[in-house]
């Protein structure tokens, strides 16, 4: 019988992206209540809002983020989120999603950052019109190819057995 150091419910880009990122340090289970590849990020088509040009900025990012929330968004949050955008989005590449790419006018390529509703700046990367579904894809093919990973398709989450519900207090841990 497999054990496993981490279990993951749901394929999206949460959980894929925690699995790998987690099997550095572990084996890791996807449990998935479809085919892996219908998690809600496929469905994505717009792009991601990221900080990437230097005619941009975190703080511009925040202000613009807090006048479309409306009051809704904690500025703390939204901080944190837009400060760690440039990261994620760099481990994403190198996970394999390939976000359009456009000429610069000397030669080089670099990332073609839309504009829409809400921003001041040209900073949502995107993937043509289907952001989401390139972004499942290579996710997935990422973690299929960790041996460290497995994938649990139909396969649902009802209740965990853990060590406290067993009455073992001194370590929690799920054991089924």
């Amino acid at each position: 019988m497999k054990t496993y150091d981490f279990i993951i419910v749901g394929s999206g880009i949460a959980g894929l992206s925690f699995a790998l990122r987690a099997c550095e340090h572990g084996r890791v289970a996807i449990l998935t209540k479809r085919e892996a590849e219908n998690a809600n990020t496929a469905w994505a088509q717009g792009g991601i809002a990221c900080v990437q040009s230097p005619e941009d900025s975190f703080d511009r990012h925040v202000a613009d983020t807090l006048d479309a929330g409306a009051g809704l968004c904690p500025e703390e949050v939204v901080r944190t989120i837009v400060s760690e955008g440039p990261e994620a989005i760099d481990e994403l590449i190198r996970w394999g999603v390939e976000f359009d790419r456009r000429e610069n006018g000397h030669g080089e390529e670099e990332l073609d950052l839309g504009r829409e509703g809400g921003h001041t700046k040209r900073r949502i990367l995107h993937s043509k019109d289907t952001t989401g579904r390139e972004i499942e894809t290579k996710l997935l093919a990422a973690v299929r190819a960790e041996e460290r990973i497995d994938v649990f398709e139909h396969h649902f989450a009802i209740d965990l057995i853990t060590t406290t519900k067993l009455g073992f207090a001194s370590s929690v841990r799920c054991v089924g």
